[in-house]
């Protein structure tokens, strides 16, 4: 299973790549690319890893990932039964620095884009209004071609780039493309984790997946992802467990259970630290 640095097609008579996805799942193993990327959750709901930074993914999110900058949408497990009917839809653009020429996002007009690319590696999620207007944008591309279609695309930038609810997401800005063995290494522990994160997972076994010893692999994943395993781990747990608070009327203590938590105790320690908020306080603000 390799992480891939991922090859996006030519785009043919247009300086940008709009690509409609549809399937039972997203692509699901880690991958990078030189081009810049937006995309669109149309359907579809799980988990996303981009840079180092995990959070839930569900229809109407908007992301722009910088390029080189690791990433994956993977489903709910539920997505990969056999009998599921769930599907999945997105729109996502592509770009290169130099798509519209080398010089482009060098003329002082273009100084807030060329920001924005910077911001871009370490991942964005843009919020509130401006997630609408951008997602409209990003739909009439689809019937739009030439001049009109670029017109459209710079909008979006622009959109971006002047918003005040556009989120950072990873920890970690990626600028140049990670190795080819450390990502083959590191999309293997991710797809375990993704996988198994609910189960009682010993550092001894998470190590023998990345075939290194405990102590080998503390030091490497935290240097791969800027945060200790068990940061990471509880990150995973709490971003499904407030799925689980806001979309059901579970309690909390089944819900802990659901999420790999034995003790209810800390799991609430776990949930505040990472949410600020309680799970009460969390539901009543989600729900």
């Amino acid at each position: 299973m390799k992480a891939i640095r991922f090859i996006i097609p030519k785009t043919g008579n247009n300086s940008f790549r709009h690509q409609v996805d549809k399937g039972s799942t997203f692509y699901d193993n880690i991958h990078y690319h030189p081009e810049h990327q937006i995309t669109l959750i149309l359907k579809g709901e799980g988990t996303s890893f981009i840079g180092n930074h995990i959070e839930r993914f569900q229809p109407g999110d908007i992301f722009m990932i910088g390029k080189n900058v690791p990433h994956v949408t993977r489903c709910d497990e539920v997505y990969y039964e056999p009998d599921s009917e769930l599907n999945v839809h997105s729109i996502s653009l592509f770009f290169k620095d130099e798509s519209f020429g080398q010089q482009f996002f060098e003329i002082p007009e273009m100084a807030h884009i060329k920001r924005l690319l910077t911001e871009a590696t370490k991942g964005l999620r843009l919020e509130g209004n401006d997630k609408t207007e951008v997602s409209q944008l990003i739909k009439d591309c689809q019937t739009q071609d030439g001049f009109e279609r670029f017109q459209t695309f710079m909008n979006i930038l622009n959109i971006f780039a002047q918003s005040k609810d556009c989120r950072s997401l990873s920890t970690i800005s990626y600028h140049t493309p990670i190795k080819q063995a450390d990502n083959e290494r590191i999309n293997i522990v991710f797809q375990y984790l993704s996988k198994n994160f609910k189960e009682d997972i010993e550092l001894q076994e998470i190590s023998e997946v990345a075939n290194m010893t405990p102590n080998s692999f503390c030091r490497y994943f935290k240097q791969r992802t800027g945060k200790p395993y068990t940061v990471f781990l509880n990150e995973m747990r709490i971003e499904y467990a407030g799925n689980l608070i806001a979309g059901t009327t579970d309690s909390f203590g089944n819900i802990a259970a659901k999420c790999g938590y034995n003790s209810i105790s800390y799991f609430n320690r776990q949930f505040k630290q990472i949410t600020k908020l309680t799970p009460l306080q969390y539901r009543k603000k989600y729900n």
